[in-house]
């Protein structure tokens, strides 16, 4: 055998394989960077207004635009049965393993049902004592059904979750969401977001938009924006409507 030839083959074989795994992770990368614009993207009316009133948006902006319907779900644990109450977790697990989805399946698997279909919500996890979860549908969020991880000393402690079963949908055909631009832009032009206000996460999931008995509800695709003081709004990806956690909608904000 020549050795020399045989190292000579190997050395370019390396070479071209270096050229695909930096052509992948390029591509990737570029993939990220398109997939989100920054403030600078909306139009100019709102970009006046942010200047005049404040506002600062410090999130990425999404552009994805996919067609979605609404979605309609059950309770399986009807209101007030227990499906509100806190569960404790013995013994106590560390609180990093939230950042590993690995480590949270293999110490909290067996403990609390179906955690894989939830998926860890960072910029809505903002009180001191808790990390929020979100359940994932059609793989996104639904920003109602939640679990809730309770920690103290570094330990979670206990969990509250929200256990839900999909129902086929009844709602027409799939329909192209509107743009996160445009969702912030109506939020700024129509005076939602008070003065001095930060954006910190902009998401599309699902929020619901009505209750047909006590346990099964609907859900609209629907923009989530965050804002730095803890406060939400939901602009329905469909319709442009504005809600927030509490009110079904909103008006907007007066002229002071």
């Amino acid at each position: 055998m020549d050795w020399g030839r045989a190292k000579t083959v190997l050395i370019f074989a390396f070479f071209a394989l270096n050229i695909v795994l930096g052509y992948q992770l390029w591509l990737e990368w570029r993939e990220r960077i398109d997939s989100t614009v920054d403030w600078t993207s909306l139009p100019a009316e709102a970009r006046q207004l942010m200047q005049e009133k404040n506002i600062r948006i410090e999130a990425k902006i999404p552009t994805d635009t996919p067609s979605l319907r609404d979605i309609t779900y059950k309770q399986q644990v009807p209101s007030g049965t227990g499906g509100e109450a806190r569960i404790a977790i013995e013994p106590p697990r560390e609180t990093r393993i939230v950042f590993n989805n690995k480590e949270l399946q293999q110490a909290l698997g067996d403990v609390i049902p179906e955690l894989a279909r939830y998926e860890f919500d960072y910029y809505g996890s903002g009180l001191e004592d808790q990390y929020a979860f979100n359940r994932i549908v059609e793989g996104l969020p639904l920003f109602d059904a939640k679990l809730i991880l309770y920690f103290s000393e570094q330990k979670i402690q206990g969990y509250r979750q929200d256990l839900i079963e999909t129902l086929p949908s009844e709602g027409g055909p799939d329909q192209k969401v509107l743009p996160a631009t445009q969702a912030l832009t109506s939020l700024i032009v129509k005076k939602y977001l008070p003065a001095g206000a930060a954006v910190k996460d902009v998401q599309l999931g699902y929020h619901g938009q009505g209750i047909f008995n006590s346990d099964t509800q609907v859900a609209a695709p629907s923009w989530r924006v965050l804002l730095e003081d803890g406060g939400a709004f939901y602009v329905n990806a469909a319709s442009g409507e504005v809600s927030t956690d509490k009110e079904s909608s909103l008006e907007p904000l007066a002229e002071p």
